[in-house]
């Protein structure tokens, strides 16, 4: 809340908000994520994010002293998460892969295993050359887990085999400052939301659209489609002073 006085509160900072929230698939668990770090002159990120798991009692209540804590390493920013038929949890971080920490990194995704123990451990992961790794989704009946890389403009793939991950490609991909993705209810096609701006010094705009992929057994992705119909065109939306662009942000698929 704020008063008329003193103005609206200023906007979360990105590199210290919670990211996402969500329940394990067995529901006994509550997950989130969370940037810790403000950036310094440098482009580091001096503060590691966390995962942060809460237990639910039996009325699917939980409490700070149900809370583990666990910090991510690499000085990365975890952006979101998804889980694996095994329960595993995929965390996509979107700077600081390779113990890197700055903007310049590739991104990265990590496995975590035992989220009900004491410290969940990350049992594998996968850096890419791609920068700002947000988005990351699971794939059951390819066992193929994809993520959208806003700043390279680009879809990355990994197999999940044998309870780990194995980059397939850097680039699956191409596509303009892609931000939300999501698959068919059969997973046979991904759909991936293009902003259509591009970060580059003019910050120059294009037509947002969605992308239609066939998803293959491999990971691969071959493009089918691309939707413009019904997406709010270049002259609809306003660029504003930090270089976001009002209009599309996010899908469903139903």
């Amino acid at each position: 809340t704020f008063d008329s006085a003193s103005g609206p509160p200023s906007l979360p900072f990105f590199p210290a908000s919670p990211a996402q929230i969500g329940f394990t698939p067995e529901n006994n668990l509550l997950v989130t994520i969370k940037a810790n770090g403000a950036q310094d002159g440098d482009g580091s990120f001096p503060s590691n994010g966390s995962l942060n798991v809460y237990k639910l009692d039996k009325n699917g209540l939980t409490s700070a002293k149900d809370l583990t804590q666990t910090e991510v390493p690499n000085n990365s920013i975890p952006f979101s998460f998804a889980f694996d038929d095994e329960g595993q949890l995929l965390v996509a971080e979107a700077f600081g892969a390779a113990g890197v920490p700055n903007v310049e990194a590739g991104g990265s995704v990590s496995l975590y295993n035992d989220l009900d123990s004491f410290i969940p451990t990350i049992k594998s992961e996968v850096t890419t050359t791609e920068v700002t790794t947000c988005w990351v989704r699971y794939n059951p009946k390819k066992t193929c887990a994809f993520t959208t890389n806003n700043g390279g403009g680009s879809i990355s793939s990994m197999k999940v085999r044998d309870g780990k991950l194995h980059l397939v490609e850097d680039v699956a991909a191409q596509l303009d400052t892609p931000i939300d993705f999501d698959f068919s209810s059969d997973y046979e096609f991904l759909y991936a939301l293009s902003t259509g701006h591009l970060l580059s010094d003019n910050l120059a705009l294009r037509q947002p659209a969605i992308f239609v992929y066939k998803v293959s057994s491999d990971c691969g992705l071959e493009k089918i489609q691309e939707i413009t119909e019904g997406i709010p065109t270049e002259a609809d939306r306003e660029l504003n002073s930090l270089g976001v662009v009002n209009g599309v942000v996010g899908l469903a698929i139903f």
